[in-house]
């Protein structure tokens, strides 16, 4: 098989030739690496993964991958923040509807959210990272933090909507929506993460809304 990052360039009469990746061939062979090297890790775990193994998962060479993450720890970073960053993975999230009620909104959110957080392969992935939180704590931050949850700027936006017609008050809708995440899928994530999963998230998730809503009532010190 060709390495994606071999592909050759094409000369004046059509034909392809050797040469260095375009941008386009280029992100190409990153996303293959950091596709390659998720299903490694997860499988496998960091210390059962090798470079070696993610470059001919990724159709690439060692030293082409090399050239990009210098480190497995570089690789590792990239697929942790990409992953968790991602609304298609583990599973492609829903499109909600652009609720007017504002709790009915938060609830939906928080329900995708805490399902995305309790998927298997999320778990297993975060497990990892907090394995090596010792010797990479800023990747266990990564993992357990709020700031990549994808609904995040989802959440700003119907705290800025909603704060505009005076039914609520948000003085920063981003930190917010962060602080709502972090405490509605939050919570279930960090748990799950040392393989404790709660019970009953509906009442967790009603509970997380409900208190957030009564933070968010104008008046409210």
């Amino acid at each position: 098989m060709t390495p994606v990052n071999d592909v050759p360039h094409a000369d004046s009469a059509g034909r392809r030739r050797g040469g260095r990746p375009t941008r386009e061939e280029a992100g190409k062979l990153d996303e293959a690496v950091r596709e390659s090297a998720l299903r490694l890790f997860l499988e496998n775990g960091y210390e059962g993964t090798t470079m070696n193994a993610i470059a001919t998962a990724a159709g690439t060479t060692k030293p082409s991958l090399y050239a990009r993450f210098p480190t497995k720890e570089d690789v590792f970073r990239s697929v942790l923040g990409w992953a968790m960053s991602r609304s298609d993975w583990p599973w492609p999230e829903p499109e909600l509807p652009d609720f007017d009620d504002l709790e009915t909104a938060l609830t939906a959110i928080a329900d995708t959210a805490v399902r995305r957080a309790l998927d298997p392969s999320m778990i297993k992935l975060q497990q990892v990272a907090v394995a090596y939180a010792s010797r990479y704590p800023d990747i266990a931050r990564k993992a357990l933090g709020s700031g990549y949850w994808p609904r995040t700027k989802q959440v700003a936006e119907l705290l800025r909507r909603h704060a505009a017609t005076g039914a609520i008050v948000a003085d920063d809708p981003d930190t917010l929506a962060e602080l709502f995440l972090g405490m509605a899928a939050g919570a279930p994530a960090r748990l799950a993460s040392f393989g404790i999963i709660r019970g009953n998230l509906d009442e967790h998730i009603r509970a997380a809304v409900h208190l957030f809503l009564r933070s968010l009532r104008p008046g409210t010190d």
